[in-house]
């Protein structure tokens, strides 16, 4: 039997720090004995909708969640965007045409995407939902019946979900806890109160 190797005094701080003990079956369980599934919105572009459309789908969202006894959490994260695949299909497209005035356009617009991508200006919003549960002999079957509820939610005003799996749960906790990884947006915030209009 191969013996358990030691772990040094820097990875104990950081294992404590994470408060990790396992990521298996898409769920992470807790040291101090909790179990949690995850789901992540799906982009969807508000500004797209008109008023009463955006209004709707508050109304719609409002009335699933409400029948939620249990807490559940959320989750709104920055992180870089991968612009390598568009660089790509930019050059790409460049190296096809013939169009002097194309071929500069897409140079420059090459240019402004690598400065972009490079300095790590663009970000994106990550949006996740959260739920769990104590350790016990069902938690696993009772956690991802009560993620996929959940997520029923959404999917009925038309929002678009998934669950994360382990990959995906490692990764978010890499972006939650890895320094490196994390992107600082420049951002001013005023102190307000906020108030409930009444519907005319």
């Amino acid at each position: 039997m191969k013996k358990k190797k030691k772990l040094t005094k820097k990875q104990v701080t950081a294992q404590e720090f994470t408060n990790v003990q396992d990521i298996k079956n898409n769920l992470l369980y807790t040291r101090d004995g909790q179990v949690i599934a995850y789901m992540q919105i799906l982009p969807i572009s508000i500004g797209l909708l008109s008023s009463h459309e955006k209004q709707t789908l508050i109304k719609q969202l409002t009335a699933e969640l409400s029948v939620e006894k249990e807490p559940f959490h959320f989750l709104a994260l920055s992180r870089p965007v991968d612009v390598q695949p568009l660089l790509e299909q930019y050059i790409q497209l460049r190296n096809q045409t013939n169009n002097t005035y194309q071929k500069d356009l897409l140079r420059k617009e090459i240019e402004n995407i690598s400065e972009f991508g490079f300095e790590g200006e663009v970000v994106e919003r990550q949006f996740y939902f959260y739920v769990s549960m104590s350790l016990s002999d069902d938690v696993e079957k009772d956690l991802k019946k009560r993620i996929h509820d959940f997520q029923e939610h959404f999917e009925a005003a038309g929002i678009k979900t998934q669950r994360l799996h382990n990959t995906e749960i490692i990764r978010l906790c890499n972006l939650v806890n890895n320094p490196a990884t994390v992107a600082i947006e420049d951002e001013s915030y005023e102190v307000t109160i906020p108030f409930l209009k009444e519907e005319d």
